[in-house]
């Protein structure tokens, strides 16, 4: 799935990412060792690495994530 999105709604969702992967950062730090704690790395990976590539897109004006 491709989705277009403008420079400044690229950015938005940049914001949005950092918020996202910092609040999971402090959950996993506060969670068990155990299959939840899992969950949350496997997610903040998913989402690292879409921040990664939509950090790297933001230079054209059209951003595809």
């Amino acid at each position: 799935m491709l989705l277009e999105l403008s420079a400044v709604e690229a950015r938005e969702m940049k914001q949005a990412l950092d918020s996202a992967l910092r609040a999971l950062q402090e959950e996993m730090a506060q969670a068990a060792p155990s299959a939840y704690r899992d969950l949350l790395r496997e997610r903040f990976t998913r989402l690292d690495q879409l921040n990664r590539r939509l950090d790297m897109s933001l230079e054209g004006e059209q951003v595809y994530a």
